[in-house]
């Protein structure tokens, strides 16, 4: 009997590990992939019931609903379209993050609901791997998706430039009548209907999805869900399952994008020659999948997608659909490194063993440079990826790293 109670006990105890172990690889379910990539958290809590109602019954939650429902409110009514008093309305201050994030942690430890989705969806999700235990999962989930909503609302509202203001701003002209007249009626229309903005946060963030879809800035969403019949990896997708890892030296082969440098160009030379590279290192059998990288990019506003581009030219080089995957959404060498992760954390790969990064010998040196680890730590918090031995001019061995997961919501256009 004892042992039997033992037994149990460690049952039970392996049981409640593995609700909490860790991000699932699988992929994201994106039911709106603008608003999903960007605020993961919001997006899905309003869509949990049980969860949702934890918040929304949290008095000091509620109370802080009120007052940003009423923000709004006199927004609409007092501030006409001035952009200054729309976004003071609806911009968090670090005061009001930090006040949401401590009543969050609050709700998080009162709410047995609250808690097994924490505990449970969001941190399976992986969108927040870097986030914390618990609680502090919740609070800083919130602080980036915070974060991310005053961003939106400058770049996209306000026109302030972005990180990379050639290739991410605006497409209106923020001092424009009509633009003011946009923001104006936007209020109003959100106003309009309460039900839509069920929890403290869904004012704003409202507010700055629709800011990101007035200025046509969707690119995040494009070709989502990747992995679904019709999109661009679901045949390599599908395979993943009879994939046998020990045949291959490496896991895939990583193309980055270099943009398109000329309008009316759909793929640029150097993405042509990084093909034939790479579809020369599939044909001597280093690895199951090529991974092409590189989104809307270049010139501002394309219509095209570079790893799109990339896969329609690797299989004209032979290389089969079913061996191509395309991350269409990377905006720069950075992410090109981290979307690949996240791609192959989610699709299934073996996250242990090492897989090649395959450019032209400048770029390649690039990746390789002590600056280049440096840029990842200031736009990202951290490496996406471990190096190891360089093969050639064209080559070298890396790991890639889970942390990639986590969203970033300040970079709305890839997050």
């Amino acid at each position: 009997m004892r042992r039997l109670s033992l037994l149990l006990i460690v049952a039970l105890a392996a049981s409640a590990q593995q609700k909490i172990a860790g991000p699932l690889p699988a992929p994201l379910q994106l039911e709106s992939p603008v608003e999903d990539k960007n605020f993961w958290l919001f997006a899905s809590l309003e869509r949990s019931a049980e969860a949702r109602e934890a918040l929304r019954t949290s008095p000091d939650l509620a109370e802080l609903r009120t007052k940003r429902i009423a923000a709004l409110a006199d927004a609409a009514k007092n501030c006409k379209a001035e952009l200054g008093c729309i976004a003071q309305a609806l911009r968090w201050t670090d005061a009001q993050i930090a006040e949401a994030g401590a009543a969050l942690q609050a709700s998080y430890r009162a709410s047995a609901p609250l808690r097994a989705w924490v505990d449970g969806p969001l941190r399976q999700s992986g969108a927040y791997v870097r986030g914390g235990s618990g609680a502090e999962l919740l609070a800083s989930a919130w602080r980036e998706g915070a974060r991310g909503i005053n961003l939106m609302i400058d770049v996209y509202g306000l026109g302030m430039k972005p990180r990379y203001p050639d290739i991410n701003s605006m497409v209106y002209e923020p001092e424009s009548a009509n633009w003011k007249r946009l923001v104006e009626t936007l209020v109003g229309v959100l106003g309009e209907d309460e039900a839509r903005l069920p929890l403290f946060w869904s004012p704003s963030f409202r507010f700055a999805v629709e800011l990101m879809q007035m200025n046509h800035r969707d690119e995040a969403g494009r070709f989502e869900p990747m992995e679904l019949a019709g999109h661009p990896n679901a045949a390599a997708f599908a395979r993943m399952k009879n994939v046998k890892w020990d045949a291959y030296p490496y896991t895939a082969i990583l193309v980055p994008g270099s943009g398109n440098d000329r309008a009316g160009v759909d793929l640029s030379p150097f993405g042509r020659l990084r093909d034939e590279i790479a579809a020369k290192r599939y044909r001597d059998g280093k690895a199951p999948f090529i991974i092409v990288s590189g989104g809307f990019v270049h010139p501002s506003r394309t219509v095209v997608a570079e790893a799109i581009e990339m896969k329609k030219h690797l299989m004209s080089l032979g290389v089969p659909e079913e061996a191509i995957i395309a991350d269409p959404h990377a905006r720069h060498t950075t992410t090109n490194m981290r979307n690949a992760a996240r791609l192959m954390f989610r699709y299934g790969f073996p996250m242990d063993r090492m897989a090649l990064v395959t450019s032209d010998p400048n770029q390649s040196a690039y990746i390789e440079n002590p600056l280049f680890e440096k840029r990842c730590l200031d736009e990202l918090g951290y490496v996406p990826y471990k190096l190891f031995k360089r093969l050639s001019p064209y080559d070298q061995e890396w790991l890639p790293s889970v942390e990639s997961l986590q969203i970033d919501p300040t970079d709305p256009l890839d997050p």
